[in-house]
């Protein structure tokens, strides 16, 4: 990589300070509430890493005469300034979708666009570099932190043309559109398979044939619940016929993981779970995939799934079954495990408690039938989620090239 000392004709290192239309500014206080009583507001906690879901941003009240003051617009650059997210920052790439301000422990800078591009800046914030001056400033601090003094010394590594700049941006942001939209797609895929067995196994809506009797049911493949399919009476009320009412432990077996540390971890591919989910990757596998993590301390009651072969650590269960997982796994989510957490000093999952609760298992053929449909969109998913790990893996290898001036690109 290119030292920043010697960076190439047309680069200039320069204080963050003298890139800024306005000095920096910090956020407002107030109480987060989950009503909407004013507008959105948003914390250290709603970033993560680098994206905010505004759907869970909460709202707060503020003065109407002080609102402007905060509000967040396209281009704002906001860093998380004390905790242990200090220096993880958000750039306001759009409007948010309603009206939005900023918390207290965040500190905002604009720049001035006929210096820096913001959508510049946004990048060179994630590089190693921005992360190592950070580092530097707060070594040694007791209570790890950043203020404006600290940010408007940063400094930055900067072509003084700004359509390189813009160029710059606009290769970095390919990759993240990309993933972006793949993970738009993948909330898309997942929602309509939880809706699918909600549909099918809650409301017992699932697809038949019927023999038509009137005009009214001359549809192939109605739902039952729709087209009138026959219920009966059970321990968990009318369920549809030739269902039944079981135990879970009749129908799967919650296995222990092997311990695992992160030093005997042997470089490879092999996903590694925890009750949290993935904690990192070794050469060797205990399961095989597809199958179903249960957390049992922790996180205990968490569910999660891997489509490939991996490695099931002792804070949680992997799951044996007979039948369909694609089931299992849906079937798991809708058991309310986390009421069945057992222990005070540490809490954990008691698999013969879960093995009692009570299920509604539909006919065989029903549930072969919502794997058939299930499984591709399983797939479909996976490789979507692969595709985003190459191209965030591709796009941090460029970016440190890239923000050096190592890789030059065509500014006319």
């Amino acid at each position: 990589m290119r030292n920043l000392q010697s960076l190439p004709q047309g680069w200039r290192k320069v204080k963050l300070g003298s890139l800024l239309k306005e000095p920096p500014q910090y956020g407002y206080t107030a109480n987060a509430q989950k009503n909407k009583v004013g507008p959105k507001f948003l914390r250290i906690t709603d970033i993560q890493g680098h994206i905010v879901n505004w759907e869970e941003v909460p709202y707060c009240k503020i003065k109407e005469s002080e609102k402007e003051k905060y509000l967040l617009r396209q281009g704002d650059l906001l860093f998380a300034r004390t905790g242990a997210s200090t220096g993880m920052n958000y750039f306001v790439k759009l409007s948010p979708p309603e009206e939005s301000i900023f918390a207290s422990y965040l500190i905002r800078i604009k720049t001035d666009y006929q210096k820096c591009i913001p959508e510049y800046l946004s990048y060179f914030f994630r590089s190693f570099e921005y992360w190592g001056q950070i580092n530097s400033f707060l070594a040694g601090s007791a209570q790890p932190g950043i203020n404006a003094t600290i940010l408007q010394e940063l400094k930055i590594p900067l072509p003084e043309n700004i359509t390189e700049q813009k160029r710059i941006a606009e290769i970095l942001s390919a990759f993240d559109d990309k993933i972006e939209l793949n993970n738009k797609i993948i909330k898309t895929l997942e929602q309509m398979a939880q809706e699918i067995f909600k549909e099918w196994f809650v409301r017992f809506n699932f697809p038949v044939e019927f023999e038509v009797k009137s005009e009214k049911l001359k549809v192939k493949n109605l739902g039952y619940k729709d087209a009138g399919g026959k219920f009966v009476d059970s321990e968990l009320g009318k369920i549809p016929e030739g269902w039944e009412v079981k135990k879970l432990g009749e129908i799967l077996t919650l296995e222990y993981g092997k311990a695992l540390t992160a030093a005997n971890r042997k470089s490879g591919i092999i996903p590694v779970y925890a009750s949290s989910g993935i904690v990192g990757y070794h050469n060797e596998k205990l399961v095989s995939g597809p199958g179903i993590v249960v957390g049992r301390a922790g996180v205990p009651g968490s569910i999660h799934w891997s489509q490939t072969d991996f490695y099931c650590v002792d804070s949680a269960f992997y799951v044996g079954t007979s039948i369909s997982k694609y089931f299992v796994y849906y079937l798991l989510k809708y058991q309310n495990l986390e009421s069945l957490i057992s222990g005070s000093a540490v809490p954990g999952l008691n698999r013969n408690m879960v093995y009692l609760n009570f299920f509604i298992l539909p006919r065989i053929d029903i549930i072969n039938k919502f794997e058939e449909i299930i499984k591709p969109i399983f797939l479909e998913v996976y490789r979507l989620t692969v595709e985003n790990q190459k191209l965030a893996s591709l796009r941090d290898l460029l970016l440190p090239k890239l923000m050096s001036g190592e890789i030059l690109v065509n500014s006319e």
